[in-house]
């Protein structure tokens, strides 16, 4: 895989004509890191934590990370330029991709930043919060996709050589010319590699939490897991309790068919036998418990990668 060194970020054209005054004071101090000021006024620290101030289907809206927030929660944020600030509600959290979606006023904003349709060309960057302070520009060397195991899904990697990443960097903005494609929310300590959720995990999650369609699913290397919306569809959070609540409930779907149909034995090519079983809704069944279990025993088995949360 071809590897980049993050050194700097195109420009982008200001938001809505506003003028945003200049933030140098405000990133870290590196002639290689520059960021242009409205990307810098977008990144917003919202309770503690990073986030992104973005528009999407016409509302506006604070992208971060899921293990900050509770569902249905007010939280209070302040822009990156520190001239503008308010309280959101987070309106939707996907856990297994620890993304979180937070409604917002447009009027209590500064500027916004567009999600990328696809992958922009140019270098990348970070902005964020370490421990409250900033934003500060973080940059380090693309590394490719890889696996942690707080969560089941790849990450983007990046090997952290400029700027910080500490608790409160959860949730902040990953940029590549001068649009959003990622947002990092885990790092490393004894690698020094900030990992980050992908573009395609991230439109999918804004497609289904803010128009209820279901997303692209281009690079998909999971199963998809269910939104918790605070109008209260889904769980309030997943986590390794959950899915031993969905392997108990598939063991006894599994239990329920044999019940009716006689013992199905193991799957073959041409699908179990037994009167009246679907050898399709089986497979679907016995492969989402296989990776259900398959991923509880990887999480307790390992030491989690170390996550940053809220302060």
């Amino acid at each position: 895989m071809k590897r980049a060194t993050i050194i700097t970020l195109l420009c982008l054209l200001p938001v809505s004509g506003l003028a945003v005054p200049a933030v140098s004071g405000y990133v870290a101090s590196s002639s290689t890191i520059t960021v242009p000021s409205p990307l810098i006024a977008a990144s917003v620290l919202v309770d503690g934590c990073s986030g992104t101030a973005i528009t999407y289907e016409g509302r506006s809206w604070i992208v971060g990370a899921a293990h900050c927030f509770k569902i249905g929660s007010k939280v209070s944020y302040v822009t990156g330029d520190k001239l503008k600030g308010g309280v959101g509600v987070v309106v939707a959290l996907a856990p297994d991709l620890d993304l979180a979606l937070i409604q917002v006023r447009g009027a209590d904003l500064t500027s916004t930043v567009e999600v990328a349709d696809t992958l922009p060309e140019g270098a990348w960057a970070g902005v964020g919060y370490p421990r409250g302070k900033g934003p500060t520009v973080w940059a380090g060397e693309f590394l490719g996709s890889d696996r942690i195991t707080n969560l089941p899904r790849h990450r983007w990697a990046f090997k952290l050589n400029q700027g910080k990443f500490k608790n409160g960097n959860s949730g902040s903005g990953v940029f590549r010319g001068g649009k959003l494609v990622g947002v990092a929310t885990h790092m490393n300590d004894k690698s020094n590699v900030v990992y980050a959720c992908p573009l395609h995990d991230l439109q999918a999650f804004l497609t289904r939490a803010v128009t209820g369609r279901p997303g692209p699913r281009s690079g998909q290397d999971a199963p998809p897991r269910v939104i918790a919306h605070a109008a209260g569809h889904g769980p309030d959070d997943w986590g390794d309790a959950d899915r031993t609540r969905e392997i108990l409930a598939l063991k006894a779907q599994l239990k329920n068919l044999k019940a009716a149909t006689g013992d199905p034995g193991p799957p073959g090519p041409a699908g179990p036998s037994g009167p009246g079983m679907d050898p399709a809704t089986l497979a679907q069944i016995l492969e989402r418990l296989e990776s259900l279990e398959d991923w509880t025993a990887n999480f307790r088995a390992t030491v989690r990668v170390r996550v940053h949360p809220k302060e």
